[in-house]
This record gives structure tokens, C-alpha cells and sequence, in this order.
């Protein structure tokens, strides 16, 4: 990617969009009323069907631009369309329902201003429902990041073998010259973008910053659904992503591996990191009712997808406790905190009464 010619717009902010017109006003509003003004705004339209064309002509601000397809590409190549005409010194793909705060832009240009072998940053976020109702604050996936931090390019590859993806893409400004060639692939749907940090990470540094830049919105139509509880059962769903991102990360390393060191500690953490999260699913889908028969066919579904599953202590505890049943479960957890607090516990749970047929 080459650097910006002089006189351009610092940064380009893309919005990739198919007939989400209901979101897509709001989302070019956040990018339009940045406190950075130094970018463009390319809302790429996958020949959408519904009213995105008369959204877009609703604005009038020099700094939009609207490509539209003349038919549907395909979600990959309307991405990857977008960063194959970055001409400026950084880029930001936004889809087209989420929102940024009015100075996500400012407080990321700082960063890749001031650290020049950061490829990209990204921050926490803001969780909010199909109507804009907030869900959850102050969000991120960094799993233990807690201050603003730039970490090495290796440091970010080795938590992300362990972790799922540790960036939210709506946050995620990238230097230009950082983009990977490779960009989007196929194979790695639906974590696409899981595969280009990673690929950024082999040469460049990572940055974070903890204050919340952006809102990601899920609902039943986005590919993050399942971060909603009220999207309903995604159990198979959830299972076939995690599967797709462990081999996600085998690829890369077998791609990548000779750049890169213990390679052998890498891949297993890729398989520790696929048994914790399968059995955190397994968690999910049986607390609180802890039933005993879904509790254990969960468990085996589980052990089909991964053995190693067999050999996690949570998840025989898991197990166990849907044997004792949710009441016996708390007695035992308010006796354990009764020992350690020296407070006094409850009663434990009385057996229900024998039937008694009159």
C-alpha cells in the first residue's frame, strides 16, 4: 500500500454495506462527526436493493464517496475491493451497522503517529442491541489487557493462539503499509478478520487502548449474533466458529511457523485454547438449570469435536454438579465461603418429600 500523495485525507474510513439502510444513516453520521476531519468516507454498496442509494444522496459533505457494485460480489470482495484502493496513510473498515465515537479517529491517529511500528490499534467497545439499547460497557477481547499497551507483534500472536480473535474490527485503524497483500481470504470465514491481524503481527507491532472508541451493535442478522443472549440457540453455530478459528490458527502456523519461535508451544496452546472455550461453551448452554442428561450430552457432543475435552477438570465438574442439582450446588458453594469467610451457612437443601398416593 502506498503512502498518502500530498494534499489527501490522512485516513480512509470504509463502509461495506448490502441493504442494511435501517443502520447504515446512523453509522455515516459517528464517522461524519468525528473531531478528526482529516479523512475520507467510502461507503462501498454491494448492490444493495433496498433504499441504501437515497440514504447515501441524503448527505452532502465533500468528504463522501459512494462506489456502488454493479452486482453483488460476494461479503469478501466487497471488503477486500476497499483495501486495494487505500491510498492513504491509514484505513479503517467499518461495517455498516456499527458506530464510532466522535474521537475514535483523533485517538487512533495519535497512537499510529506516535509509534510508527504499530500496524494497527484497537480499543474496547461499547455493546448495544438492535435499537441502539445499550448492552454492555467498556467491552474488550483482549483477555487481560488493562491499560493502554502496545504489544510486540509476537506477544499478540502468542495471546491469540490461546484466544479467539482479541480485536473488534470496528475499532481497528490500520497503517496502510501494514496491510497484508493477502488480505481477506476465503478460507477463513467467518473470522476473516481474525487472519489479516495476524498476518499484520508477522512484521508490525499491536497497540490497544482501553477507553471505548466504538459501538458494536449485534442483532440476528449480523455474524455476530450470538454475542446477544436474546439471538437464541447458537450451540452448533458456536461450535463450528471455534473449530473454524482453531484451524484458522494451524494454517497460519503452518504457513508462518518459520518466522516465527516454538512453533510446538504455539500449537499447544491452540489446542488448550480450543478445550477451555468448548467447555466454556458447555458451561453456557447448562447453567443455571444444570441438568443432568443435557449437561452430559453436551459433554460428549464436545469430547466428539475435541478428546482432550475428557481430560478438563471443569468439565467433569460441570458433570458432578448437574448430579447434586442447583440447590445442593449453592449449599455446598455458601458452606465452602462459610470456611473461608467465617461467616455462617445456610441449611443445606432438604430431599423433596416422598409421593404419597391417597
Amino acid at each position: 500500500m502506498s503512502s498518502a500523495p500530498a494534499g489527501s485525507p490522512r485516513v480512509t474510513v470504509f463502509v461495506p454495506t448490502y441493504n442494511r439502510a435501517q443502520w447504515l444513516r446512523r453509522t455515516m453520521e459517528t464517522v461524519l462527526s468525528q473531531t478528526y476531519a482529516d479523512f475520507r468516507l467510502v461507503v462501498s454498496d454491494n448492490a444493495s436493493t433496498d433504499d441504501t442509494t437515497e440514504v447515501v444522496q441524503s448527505f452532502s459533505d465533500d468528504r463522501l464517496s459512494y462506489r456502488r457494485h454493479n452486482h453483488n460480489v460476494g461479503l469478501l470482495e466487497n471488503h477486500n475491493s476497499c483495501l486495494r484502493t487505500v491510498d492513504t496513510d491509514y484505513a479503517l473498515i467499518l461495517p455498516d451497522d456499527d458506530l464510532l465515537h466522535e474521537d475514535h479517529l483523533a485517538s487512533a491517529v495519535e497512537v499510529l503517529d506516535t509509534h510508527p511500528r504499530v500496524g494497527f490499534v484497537h480499543s474496547a467497545f461499547d455493546v448495544i442491541g438492535p435499537a441502539g439499547h445499550p448492552l454492555s460497557r467498556g467491552v474488550d477481547w483482549t483477555y487481560g489487557l488493562t491499560a493502554d499497551t502496545v504489544e510486540t507483534g509476537s506477544e499478540f500472536i502468542r495471546q491469540s493462539m490461546y484466544w479467539s480473535c482479541r480485536v473488534c474490527p470496528s475499532t481497528a485503524l490500520m497503517r496502510a503499509s501494514a496491510i497484508h497483500p493477502e488480505l481477506y481470504v476465503q478460507e477463513e470465514f467467518p473470522a476473516i478478520d481474525f487472519g489479516m491481524w495476524l498476518r499484520i503481527a508477522l512484521d508490525w507491532d499491536v497497540a490497544f487502548l482501553r477507553r471505548p472508541l466504538a459501538d458494536f451493535r449485534v442483532h440476528a442478522a449480523s455474524h455476530s449474533a450470538t454475542f446477544d443472549e436474546s439471538a437464541g440457540d447458537s450451540y452448533n453455530h458456536s461450535v463450528a466458529t471455534l473449530t473454524g478459528v482453531k484451524e484458522l490458527k494451524r494454517r497460519f502456523l503452518e504457513l508462518h511457523g518459520g518466522r516465527l519461535d516454538d512453533v510446538a508451544g504455539l500449537r499447544r496452546s491452540v489446542d488448550s485454547g480450543l478445550r477451555r472455550e468448548l467447555v466454556q461453551l458447555m458451561r453456557n448452554t447448562t447453567v443455571p438449570q444444570r441438568e443432568l442428561v443435557p449437561t452430559v450430552r453436551a459433554f460428549l457432543q464436545l469430547a466428539e469435536v475435541d478428546r482432550g475435552v475428557l481430560t478438563e477438570v471443569q468439565a467433569w465438574r460441570l458433570v458432578a454438579a448437574s448430579v447434586l442439582g442447583p440447590r445442593l450446588v449453592e449449599w455446598l458453594k455458601s458452606h465452602r465461603d462459610a470456611e473461608k469467610y467465617g461467616t455462617v451457612p445456610c441449611s443445606p437443601p432438604l430431599p423433596p418429600p416422598p409421593e404419597v398416593h391417597l
